[in-house]
C-alpha cells in the first residue's frame, strides 16, 4: 500500500500555515511529504526533535557524504536549477551551508572572527544611522513601502558595510542582492556580476586591508597557513549576502505587524522600552520568515524520533512548527513579549548544531534597531494600505511583498 503523503503546497498551509502545521505536529513526529518532481522527504515537526536531528552526525547537508551515493552532486543540480555559470560549482563545493564535519567546521572556525560579539556590538551606531537617515526620507514623503523603502534597503546597507563593499559601489550590489529574491530577472546575471565584484575586491583587500569581513577573511589562518582559497571566500560572501539580508528584511515588517496584530504586547513596550532586547527572542519566534531548515540525509538505516529511516532519505525540520510547539511554548499562538523559556529550550529560528547562523546576533540587533526606531521612539507608524504577498513557501505562509505604510 503506497504511503500516506502530505503536499505542503496544499491551500491550507498558506492560509493557515499555524493550524496545519499543528495538526501535523500532533498527528505524528515525522511526516511524509511530496513535492512537484521531487522525491518524497520526511518533515520533523516538533522542536526536540528538529533540534536533534540538527546536531545528529548520522545526517549529513551533503548528499555525496552519503555512502553509496550516485548521480549528480548537489551543486550540478543546483547550477542546472538555477541556470548559473559553471565557475559557481566552486562556490557550491564550498557553500558553509552544503558542506559536512571537518571541511565545514574549518570554515566556520576561519569566517568566526568576521562575527564575534565585539565586531557585531560596534556596528550599532552605524545601524543606528542607517535607520534614522531612511525613516527620515520616508516621514518627509509622508508613506512609502517599509519593505523597499526602509527594512530591505536597511539590511542590504549593513551587511555591504558588514562585507567591506566599497560605498560607491553599493547601490549596484544591493541590487545584485536584491534580484536574488526576484524570479523575473536573470539570477544568474546578477550572480556572475557580484562574484566578480568580490574577486576584485578580494584583491584590493589582500592588497590594503580594512576592518570588514573581506579582510578578515582574505587574512584569516595566515598563523597556520590555512588560508582561504578565492573560491571560498566568495562562496562565504555569498552566504552572507543570502541568508543575513532577506531574512532580517522580512522579519522587520513581520514584528511590526505581529505587534499591531497584538496591541497590549505592543503597549507593554512602549511603557517599558528597555524590554524590547528580550522581547526580541518571542518575537524572532513568532515573526521568523524562514520556514524549514535546509535538508538533512540520513547516512545509514536508522531509527529517528520512533520512525523508521533508510539510508539516503531526506529529512527536514519546520522550523515554524517547531517555534509553535505547545512543548516548549505554552499557548504558542499567543505572542508574550515577557515569555520566558527554560534553560535549554527554545525557538530554532537560526537553527541548532553545527550549523547554527553565525549572524544571528547581528539579526537581533537589525531588529531591535528598527523597532525600537519605528515603534517605540514613534507612535505614529500606521499601514497605509492593502498589504501585498509573494507566491506561497511551501509549508511556511506568504511572505510579504509590499508593506504600505504612513508616517
Amino acid at each position: 500500500m503506497a504511503e500516506p503523503m502530505v503536499s505542503l503546497l496544499d491551500p491550507e498551509f498558506s492560509e493557515d500555515p499555524i493550524g496545519a502545521l499543528a495538526r501535523l505536529r500532533e498527528s505524528a513526529p515525522l511526516v511524509r511529504i511530496g513535492f512537484p518532481g521531487g522525491p518524497p522527504v520526511w518533515l520533523i515537526t516538533r522542536n526536540e526533535d528538529i533540534e536533534a536531528a540538527l546536531s545528529d552526525k548520522r545526517l549529513v547537508v551533503d548528499y555525496k557524504n552519503v555512502p553509496g551515493h550516485q548521480g549528480p552532486s548537489l551543486a550540478d543540480q543546483m547550477i542546472a536549477a538555477l541556470d548559473l555559470p559553471d565557475e559557481f560549482r566552486d562556490y557550491l563545493a564550498a557553500n558553509l551551508m552544503l558542506v559536512d564535519s571537518k571541511y565545514h567546521a574549518r570554515l566556520r572556525r576561519l569566517i568566526t572572527p568576521a562575527f564575534t560579539a565585539r565586531r557585531i556590538k560596534a556596528m550599532r551606531p552605524r545601524i543606528e544611522e542607517i535607520s534614522t537617515r531612511l525613516i527620515d526620507a520616508l516621514v518627509e514623503k509622508g508613506s512609502g513601502d517599509l519593505l523597499e523603502e526602509y527594512s530591505s534597503p536597511l539590511t542590504g546597507t549593513v551587511i555591504c558595510e558588514l562585507i567591506g563593499i566599497d560605498e560607491p559601489d553599493q547601490p549596484k550590489v544591493r541590487k545584485w542582492m536584491n534580484d536574488y529574491a526576484d524570479a523575473d530577472v536573470d539570477m544568474a546575471t546578477s550572480a556572475r556580476g557580484l562574484s566578480e565584484y568580490i574577486k576584485g575586491l578580494i584583491e584590493r583587500r589582500r592588497a590594503e586591508p580594512k576592518d570588514d569581513m573581506i579582510s578578515v577573511l582574505v587574512h584569516a589562518g595566515e598563523d597556520d597557513g590555512d588560508r582561504l582559497t578565492e573560491a571560498e571566500i566568495v562562496s562565504l560572501v555569498l552566504v552572507v549576502v543570502n541568508n543575513g539580508h532577506h531574512s532580517t528584511a522580512h522579519f522587520i515588517p513581520n514584528a511590526i505587524l505581529t505587534l499591531f496584530e497584538n496591541p497590549e504586547q505592543l503597549a507593554l513596550l512602549r511603557a517599558k522600552p528597555e524590554a524590547l532586547p528580550h522581547a526580541m527572542y518571542e518575537l524572532m519566534r513568532v515573526a521568523n520568515p524562514v520556514p524549514t531548515a535546509g535538508p538533512r540525509y540520513a547516512t545509514e538505516d536508522m531509527e529517528f524520533a520512533g520512525v523508521p529511516i533508510c539510508k539516503g532519505d531526506a529529512l527536514t525540520g519546520s522550523l515554524q512548527s517547531a517555534n509553535y510547539d505547545p512543548r516548549v511554548f505554552p499557548e504558542p499562538e499567543q505572542c508574550d513579549v515577557a515569555r520566558a523559556t527554560k534553560r535549554g529550550e527554545g525557538h530554532l529560528a537560526f537553527g541548532a548544531g553545527p550549523h547554527y547562523c553565525l549572524g544571528a546576533a547581528l539579526a537581533y540587533l537589525e531588529g531591535e534597531i528598527a523597532l525600537d526606531h519605528l515603534l517605540l521612539q514613534r507612535d505614529s507608524l500606521e499601514i497605509a494600505g492593502r498589504l501585498r504577498y509573494n507566491e506561497p513557501i511551501p509549508g511556511g505562509g506568504r511572505p510579504l511583498s509590499a508593506f504600505p505604510v504612513r508616517l
